[in-house]
């Protein structure tokens, strides 16, 4: 006969019951203990782990049925045949509604017990062994998308360098640095996030700000780089940037590239349809476009171009107020101010290469 491993707990206040159901189930190799009432059982299963407990429903003192929820919630892996004179099987069945696997009646069918014993364990083996493939599934899963997770992340970090990188080419003739794109799609972003877009959206709008000078590239360098004030014929060309910048972007199936383009036609937009190429007034201007006109603004006004030296913070902050309406959407500017801390975070963070160097230089030696 094989040794079986499963232990079974016999709880029954009469002794004669117990030592019969014990030598039949030992018979079979089951491990078996006894208990004479409720807290013998208590201590018999905080002892040592027990696959099944055969539980007598009446008994003095603590009955099978006070006993059978407080089984259930303290051991929850051990299975519980409810025994029961035949009279009383109304309430087995509640006790199997209560967490009882089966019922078996006195006087037993020993045969009956075993087979019930057996099924009962059988059903238990396979709820444990569903359990800790459901465990091991959901640890695999939470292993695997966290790798995801890393690799999507590198994948974001190097195609969002990729796209400052190719989009200093447009900036680099009038900019001293490319940490203007990196600063005003972060600005943009801030703005987005605080009007309520999901995150899927403003990082769309993280990658597409970059972008929105893409068209300077086909501005000629007498007109881009001219230190003083452009001409009417001059004006008319620059502001043709933002339809260059379109048509290189146009045509793409993926969903920042898409939106980059309207981003590039429509940045330049005013909120009172003063601005261009198309003239649109209010709500007609795409909300991604309105955001990075505010963003783009402010980055222009605190920085050094060929033709302005950059205006100090606070009068930066007074033309964006003054422009409430006018150039700018008044929603976004409220967006933009309540999150002022953040915009002057992510300017300190992405300081032009001239602001660094001035600050070094006028560090004292050694600090």
């Amino acid at each position: 006969m094989t040794e079986k491993q499963e232990r079974i707990l016999i709880v029954d206040d009469e002794e004669a019951i117990r030592r019969l159901l014990h030598q039949k189930l030992s018979s079979e190799g089951y491990q078996c203990q006894k208990a004479g009432n409720a807290d013998q059982a208590l201590d018999e299963l905080k002892s040592s782990p027990i696959a099944l407990v055969i539980l007598d429903i009446k008994m003095p003192g603590k009955s099978g049925i006070e006993l059978l929820p407080e089984i259930k919630a303290n051991h929850p892996d051990t299975a519980v045949i409810m025994a029961t004179a035949t009279t009383d099987t109304s309430t087995a069945i509640q006790c199997m509604k209560e967490g009882a696997y089966d019922y078996i009646t006195k006087p037993f069918n020993l045969d009956e017990v075993v087979l019930s014993v057996d099924r009962a364990l059988e059903k238990r083996r396979l709820e444990l062994e569903n359990r800790d493939y459901q465990q091991h599934l959901e640890q695999k899963v939470a292993s695997r998308t966290k790798q995801l997770r890393r690799a999507l992340e590198k994948i974001r970090g190097a195609s969002l360098d990729t796209i400052f990188r190719l989009s200093r080419a447009a900036e680099y003739k009038d900019e001293d640095t490319g940490t203007h794109i990196k600063r005003m799609s972060h600005y943009a972003a801030a703005v987005a996030r605080k009007m309520g877009l999901n995150e899927e959206t403003v990082e769309i709008i993280l990658y597409a700000a970059p972008m929105h000078d893409v068209g300077k590239i086909g501005i000629p360098d007498h007109i881009l780089l001219k230190p003083g004030k452009l001409d009417p014929d001059e004006w008319q060309i620059m502001k043709q940037h933002t339809v260059i910048g379109a048509k290189i972007l146009e045509g793409s199936e993926a969903e920042f590239i898409e939106l980059a383009k309207v981003i590039a036609l429509s940045h330049h937009e005013k909120w009172d349809g003063s601005g261009y190429p198309k003239g649109l007034r209010g709500s007609k201007i795409p909300l991604s476009g309105r955001i990075t006109a505010i963003a783009d603004v402010f980055d222009a006004l605190t920085s050094k171009r060929p033709y302005k030296e950059p205006f100090s913070l606070e009068k930066s902050f007074d033309i964006i107020k003054e422009s409430r309406g006018s150039h700018f959407d008044p929603k976004v500017v409220e967006a933009f101010f309540a999150v002022e801390d953040e915009i002057l975070s992510i300017r300190e963070k992405y300081k032009d290469e001239h602001e660094s160097l001035l600050v070094r230089m006028a560090s004292p030696v050694g600090s």
